[in-house]
Protein backbone atom coordinates (compact mmCIF):
# COMPACT_ATOMS: atom_id res chain seq x y z
CA UNK A 1 0.00 0.00 0.00
CA UNK A 2 1.26 3.34 -1.09
CA UNK A 3 1.92 6.32 1.27
CA UNK A 4 2.28 10.04 1.07
CA UNK A 5 5.85 10.33 2.11
CA UNK A 6 6.33 11.38 5.92
CA UNK A 7 8.42 13.34 7.86
CA UNK A 8 12.05 12.09 9.32
CA UNK A 9 12.16 12.25 13.10
CA UNK A 10 14.27 14.60 14.75
CA UNK A 11 17.11 12.35 15.01
CA UNK A 12 17.08 10.35 11.67
CA UNK A 13 20.59 12.42 10.57
CA UNK A 14 22.25 11.33 13.81
CA UNK A 15 21.76 7.62 13.68
CA UNK A 16 22.06 7.91 9.85
CA UNK A 17 25.50 9.73 10.43
CA UNK A 18 26.36 7.52 13.29
CA UNK A 19 25.87 4.50 11.64
CA UNK A 20 28.22 5.25 8.89
CA UNK A 21 30.93 6.57 11.59
CA UNK A 22 30.82 3.03 12.27
CA UNK A 23 31.90 1.73 8.72
CA UNK A 24 28.25 0.98 7.88
CA UNK A 25 26.52 2.14 4.51
CA UNK A 26 22.79 3.21 4.79
CA UNK A 27 20.08 4.02 2.48
CA UNK A 28 17.91 6.21 3.15
CA UNK A 29 13.77 4.41 2.58
CA UNK A 30 11.69 6.95 4.92
CA UNK A 31 10.47 8.53 1.25
CA UNK A 32 10.00 5.48 -0.45
CA UNK A 33 5.89 5.84 0.10
CA UNK A 34 5.69 2.27 1.11
CA UNK A 35 3.53 1.68 4.35
CA UNK A 36 5.38 0.13 7.37
CA UNK A 37 8.23 0.37 5.25
CA UNK A 38 11.50 0.85 7.46
CA UNK A 39 13.60 4.22 7.73
CA UNK A 40 16.72 2.65 6.58
CA UNK A 41 19.00 -0.20 4.93
CA UNK A 42 22.25 -0.50 6.82
CA UNK A 43 25.04 -2.62 5.18
CA UNK A 44 27.09 -4.32 7.87
CA UNK A 45 29.62 -6.88 7.52
CA UNK A 46 28.17 -8.12 3.81
CA UNK A 47 24.30 -8.24 5.91
CA UNK A 48 22.00 -5.89 5.17
CA UNK A 49 19.76 -4.71 7.93
CA UNK A 50 16.20 -3.16 8.53
CA UNK A 51 16.33 -0.24 10.51
CA UNK A 52 13.34 1.95 11.88
CA UNK A 53 14.60 5.27 13.83
CA UNK A 54 12.43 5.98 16.54
CA UNK A 55 12.57 9.34 18.37
CA UNK A 56 12.71 9.12 22.33
CA UNK A 57 11.97 12.88 22.28
CA UNK A 58 7.97 12.13 21.04
CA UNK A 59 5.34 10.09 22.80
CA UNK A 60 4.49 8.92 19.05
CA UNK A 61 8.68 7.60 19.10
CA UNK A 62 8.59 6.27 22.80
CA UNK A 63 5.09 3.85 21.79
CA UNK A 64 7.52 1.81 19.81
CA UNK A 65 6.27 0.27 16.09
CA UNK A 66 2.96 1.49 14.83
CA UNK A 67 0.54 -0.57 13.57
CA UNK A 68 1.83 -0.42 10.14
CA UNK A 69 5.56 -1.39 10.90
CA UNK A 70 4.34 -4.45 13.35
CA UNK A 71 1.96 -5.47 10.29
CA UNK A 72 5.47 -5.18 7.82
CA UNK A 73 7.65 -6.78 10.37
CA UNK A 74 5.16 -9.73 10.75
CA UNK A 75 4.75 -10.28 6.95
CA UNK A 76 8.81 -9.40 5.76
CA UNK A 77 10.34 -12.90 5.00
CA UNK A 78 13.81 -11.26 4.78
CA UNK A 79 16.61 -10.88 7.94
CA UNK A 80 15.00 -9.10 11.41
CA UNK A 81 13.41 -5.21 11.60
CA UNK A 82 15.45 -3.20 14.28
CA UNK A 83 14.23 -0.08 16.18
CA UNK A 84 16.57 2.12 17.54
CA UNK A 85 16.37 5.03 19.50
CA UNK A 86 19.69 6.49 20.50
CA UNK A 87 23.36 6.58 19.68
CA UNK A 88 23.87 3.95 22.38
CA UNK A 89 21.44 1.47 20.63
CA UNK A 90 23.38 2.05 17.39
CA UNK A 91 26.50 1.47 18.38
CA UNK A 92 25.21 -1.91 20.76
CA UNK A 93 23.37 -2.82 17.39
CA UNK A 94 26.49 -2.59 15.48
CA UNK A 95 28.52 -4.23 17.60
CA UNK A 96 25.93 -6.75 17.76
CA UNK A 97 26.29 -7.62 13.92
CA UNK A 98 30.06 -7.92 14.03
CA UNK A 99 29.90 -10.52 16.98
CA UNK A 100 31.52 -13.86 15.39
CA UNK A 101 28.75 -16.43 14.78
Amino acid sequence: MKRAPTKRDANHVELTDLFEQLGCSVQDLSHAGVSGWPDVVVGCMGANHLVEFKNPETRYGRAGLNRNQREFAQRWRGGTLYAVSTGDEVIALVQNWRRPA
